[in-house]
C-alpha cells in the first residue's frame, strides 16, 4: 500500500510519501484548518508494475485519510513511531480518518511506511462518501509499552493521539529516576513533587509522588489554605492518607507508599477526586501558629520587632485567611524561638559556647558561677576590650545595671570606660540574678583583678545610687574617686515635698556645675534662700561626689551624669530579651563591629584632634573673644571676661583658676585667649588623651569571630548547666496585664 498527501485544494495534485522527509515537509506545509488528506492506494498483487505513481482518482477505488493536527508542531519534532499497515482485502473499501493531537512534550514520532512493490491501487468510494463513515477510537487501546501503534485490523475509524502529561494514564507521568547509561534516553513514568516550586501551590494528580509522607501532609495543608477549603486527614497511618472537605464536597484524596516493606518510602497518589461544591471560607483550621511562623520567618529575621497586629494584617492580605490575634503572638514567640534558639536548651550548651569563645579570642574572660548546677553569674570580658581600655582609655569606669527582659529575667551590669573622643567604650559584662551588694561585689572583684586595678589612687568611678554599689566600690576601691549621676540625685531631691519646683531644679544644677569653690559655696546659698529643707538635705551630700568644684584633675572629664552606661544599655536594647548565648553573642557581634567602625574612622581623619574634641575647642575660641588677656611676668596672665569676672592663667603648668582647663585637659576660654595673645594655636595645649593617635591605640585591638553552634567542639567533661529557677518578684503582682505588644 502507498500513501500520498494533498498539496493544495486540487485534489489531483498529491506527493508521496515515502519517506520521513516527505513527511517532515508536509508537516511543514500544514494549512491553517490543521486538516490534510492523506491517500492510500492499494496495488493488487500479480500486477505490472508499469502502474502510475500518482493514483487515479475513481470513485469506487478512493481512500482519504485525513490528519487533524490540533496544533502544528515544530520542526525539531522527530516521528518514531511505526502506523500498522491494514490486512489487505480485494473487497474492502478502506476508509480512515487519523487525528493526531500534537500539543505534547512527549517522546519524538517517526512514521515509517512500509513499501509495497506489486499491489495495485483501487478506490471504490468518494471522497465525500469516505468522511461519512469515519468512526472515532482512542489511541490508549492500540499502543504498545514501547509507544509504537498496533495494527489496525477495522475497516473505518478514527486513531486520535493525545499526549497531554494531564491524563489519569500512569504510563503519561514522569519521574525523576532516569538513567541514560545505555546509550538510550529514558523518559520517566510519573511526576514528582518539588517541595521548592510545588509547594507555594500544589496541583495534585493521580500517581504523583512525594518524597515522604511529611511532604504530602504538608502540601494537602498548603492546598487548603491557598484554596481556602477545609481538608482533614481522615485516615493518616504508615500505610495510607485519606484527605476529605468538608461534609457534602466530593473531593478525595488517597495516596500511599509504593512499597509498604521500605520505612521511608516514596508516596504516591493513587486517587483523587479534584472537584469541590463547597464554598470557601475566611477562617481555616490548617492555618496554624506553627505555619505562620514558618512562612514569615524571614520578616521576624528582618525585624524582631514585627508586632503581632501587622502580622495578622499580613496573613489576611496574603491568604484571605482571618486569624486571631492570640495565634498570631504564638506565632511570633515560635518565629523568635526558631530563630533564637531554645530558651532552656541554650544553657546545656553555655560551656561549648564559652570554650569556643575563648579559643576564638585567646586572652578573653569568662567566668561562670553555678549553685549545684543551676546557673547563677556569667562574667565576660573580651581580650581587645582589655588591651584597648590599658591602651589609651582615661582611668574612669562608669558602672550601670538594666533588666533582662528574657524568660528568666535576671540582670545585667556593665562596666563601661571613654575613648579619645569622649564616646563610651565597653569594657566588661556579667549577667546576675539580682542587683544586690553580693553581686556588685563579685563583678567588681573579678574586674580588679582582671584589668590589675591594684592600685586605685588614680582611677575615678562614676555610678549610680544603686543597690550595694556604693557599699562595694568603698570596699574594693577605698582611695579611688567616686561619682555619682546628678540625676538620679535630683531625683531622690525632688521626692521630698518641699524640694519641688524649677527654681530648686536650676539651682541644684549650678551648683553641681561650678568648676571652683565660691562659685558652687553661691550657688548654696542661693539655694537656701529659696528651701532651706533642700539645702539642708543637699548639704548632707558629699560634694566631692556630684559638683565639678570638688573633683580631683585626675580622671582629665568633668562628666556629671552616667550617661555612657546607658547608652551602653540601649545599645544592646535588642539582645536583651533573647536567650543566654544568644544574648552575648548578640553584644560580642555589636562590640566586634563598633570596634571596626570606629577603627575606619580613625583612619581617615587628618588632623591632630578627634572630631568632638575639635568642635569644643572651636566653640570655646568664639567664646574667648571676650576676654582681655594682660601679661602678669613670666609665664603668669590675667584675664577678664566682665565684671567680677577675673582668672589668673599659668602657662608653665597650664592651669587656670577656674580649674575647668585642670578638670578636662582642653584649654578653657581664659587660656585659649592668653593663646591667642602668644599667636599660637591651642590644638597644642590640649592633653594628649584626645588625640587622633590614642583613638588609633585604642582601637588597635580587634575581636576576632566566632563559628556557628555546629561547628563548636564539645565540652564533654562539663556537666550540664541548668537555667535558674523562676523567682517570684517582690510585692503584689499587678491587677492590670501587661500590654504584650
Amino acid at each position: 500500500m502507498k500513501m500520498y498527501w494533498q498539496v493544495s485544494e486540487n485534489p489531483f495534485e498529491v506527493k508521496a510519501l515515502a519517506s520521513d522527509n516527505d513527511v517532515l515537509e508536509m508537516l511543514s506545509k500544514l494549512p491553517r484548518n490543521h486538516y490534510v488528506h492523506i491517500y492510500l492506494e492499494e496495488v493488487r498483487p500479480y500486477q505490472s508494475n508499469a502502474a502510475s505513481v500518482e493514483p487515479e482518482m475513481n470513485a469506487d477505488s478512493n481512500s482519504e485519510v485525513r490528519v487533524d493536527f490540533s496544533e502544528k508542531p515544530s520542526d525539531d519534532h522527530n516521528v518514531d513511531e511505526n502506523i500498522g499497515e491494514p490486512e489487505t482485502n480485494d473487497n474492502l473499501s478502506v476508509s480512515s480518518e487519523i487525528r493526531v493531537d500534537s500539543n505534547s512534550d512527549s517522546e519524538d514520532i517517526d512514521y515509517e511506511v512500509e513499501k509495497s512493490t506489486t499491489y495495485e491501487s483501487g478506490f471504490s468510494d468518494s471522497e465525500d462518501d469516505l468522511e461519512d463513515d469515519i468512526v472515532s477510537k482512542g489511541v490508549g487501546d492500540n499502543m504498545t509499552q514501547e509507544g509504537s501503534h498496533k495494527p489496525n485490523v477495522e475497516g473505518s475509524d478514527e486513531v486520535r493521539v493525545d499526549s497531554e502529561p494531564d491524563s489519569v494514564n500512569s504510563e503519561s507521568f514522569h519521574s525523576l529516576d532516569e538513567s541514560d547509561s545505555d546509550g538510550q534516553h529514558k523518559k520517566p513514568r510519573y511526576h514528582e513533587f518539588n517541595t521548592t516550586v510545588d509547594i507555594s501551590n500544589p496541583i495534585f494528580k493521580v500517581g504523583l509522588l512525594f518524597a515522604t509522607k511529611q511532604v504530602l501532609r504538608e502540601s494537602i495543608k498548603m492546598y487548603s489554605i491557598k484554596n481556602r477549603y477545609t481538608v482533614k486527614l481522615k485516615r493518616n497511618d504508615n500505610r495510607r492518607i485519606q484527605a476529605v472537605c468538608k461534609a457534602g464536597c466530593p473531593w478525595n484524596l488517597w495516596a500511599s507508599p509504593i512499597n509498604f516493606k521500605e520505612p521511608n518510602e516514596t508516596w504516591q497518589i493513587k486517587s483523587l477526586i479534584g472537584e469541590h461544591r463547597c464554598l470557601k471560607e475566611y477562617k481555616n483550621s490548617n492555618m496554624t501558629a506553627k505555619f505562620i511562623a514558618n512562612q514569615y520567618l524571614d520578616k521576624f529575621h528582618t525585624d524582631p520587632n514585627y508586632s503581632s497586629k501587622s502580622l495578622k494584617q499580613d496573613v489576611f492580605r496574603d491568604y484571605n485567611i482571618s486569624v486571631h490575634l492570640s495565634k498570631c503572638i504564638r506565632a511570633k514567640n515560635l518565629a523568635l524561638e526558631k530563630l533564637h534558639g531554645d530558651i532552656k536548651g541554650q544553657y546545656t550548651r553555655l560551656y561549648d559556647y564559652l570554650g569556643e569563645l575563648r579559643s576564638s579570642n585567646p586572652g578573653t574572660t569568662t567566668v561562670l558561677k553555678l549553685d549545684e548546677g543551676v546557673f547563677e553569674r556569667l562574667y565576660i570580658c573580651m581580650q581587645a576590650m582589655k588591651d584597648g581600655f590599658k591602651g589609651g582609655c582615661r582611668p574612669i569606669i562608669c558602672l550601670d545595671g538594666c533588666h533582662l527582659k528574657g524568660h528568666y529575667g535576671g540582670q545585667l551590669l556593665s562596666a563601661v570606660g571613654m575613648d579619645a573622643e569622649d564616646n563610651l567604650y565597653p569594657i566588661s559584662f556579667t549577667i546576675v540574678e539580682a542587683e544586690t551588694e553580693s553581686s556588685w561585689c563579685w563583678f567588681m572583684e573579678i574586674l580588679k583583678t582582671d584589668l590589675e586595678l591594684n592600685n586605685s589612687h588614680h582611677l575615678t568611678f562614676m555610678t549610680d545610687k544603686q543597690k550595694g554599689l556604693m557599699e562595694s566600690v568603698a570596699e574594693l576601691f577605698p582611695h579611688v574617686d567616686h561619682r555619682t549621676c546628678v540625676r538620679h540625685l535630683y531625683n531622690n531631691f525632688k521626692l521630698h515635698e518641699q524640694h519641688k519646683g524649677k527654681a530648686l531644679k536650676d539651682q541644684l544644677w549650678r551648683a553641681a556645675r561650678a568648676t571652683y569653690v565660691r562659685e558652687f559655696e553661691a550657688a548654696m546659698e542661693t539655694l537656701k534662700g529659696l528651701s532651706s529643707a533642700g539645702h539642708t538635705w543637699l548639704s548632707g551630700k558629699d560634694p566631692t561626689m556630684w559638683s565639678k568644684s570638688h573633683f580631683s584633675f585626675k580622671a582629665k572629664s568633668d562628666i556629671l551624669l552616667n550617661n555612657h552606661c546607658e547608652c551602653f544599655n540601649k545599645m544592646i536594647i535588642e539582645a536583651r530579651d533573647k536567650p543566654i548565648i544568644t544574648l552575648v553573642e548578640s553584644i560580642r557581634s555589636k562590640l566586634m563591629q563598633r570596634i571596626a567602625k570606629k577603627r575606619d574612622e580613625a583612619e581617615k581623619l587628618t588632623g591632630p584632634l578627634c572630631p568632638k574634641i575639635q568642635k569644643k575647642l572651636d566653640n570655646a575660641f568664639l567664646l574667648s573673644q571676650r576676654c582681655w588677656p594682660v601679661r602678669a611676668g613670666g609665664a603668669m596672665y590675667q584675664v577678664s571676661c566682665g565684671p567680677q569676672d577675673q582668672h589668673s592663667i599659668n602657662m608653665q603648668t597650664e592651669t587656670c583658676s577656674c580649674r575647668r582647663w585642670q578638670l578636662t585637659g582642653i584649654p578653657c576660654i581664659h587660656a585659649i585667649s592668653v593663646i591667642l595673645m602668644l599667636e599660637d594655636r591651642p590644638e597644642k595645649f590640649v592633653a594628649p588623651c584626645y588625640s587622633v593617635s590614642t583613638q588609633m591605640s585604642i582601637y588597635s585591638h580587634f575581636i576576632n569571630p566566632v563559628r556557628g553552634e555546629n561547628q563548636w567542639s564539645s565540652e564533654e567533661t562539663q556537666l550540664s548547666v541548668l537555667p535558674p529557677i523562676l523567682r517570684r518578684p517582690p510585692g503584689r503582682p499587678h491587677k492590670n496585664h501587661r500590654r504584650r505588644e
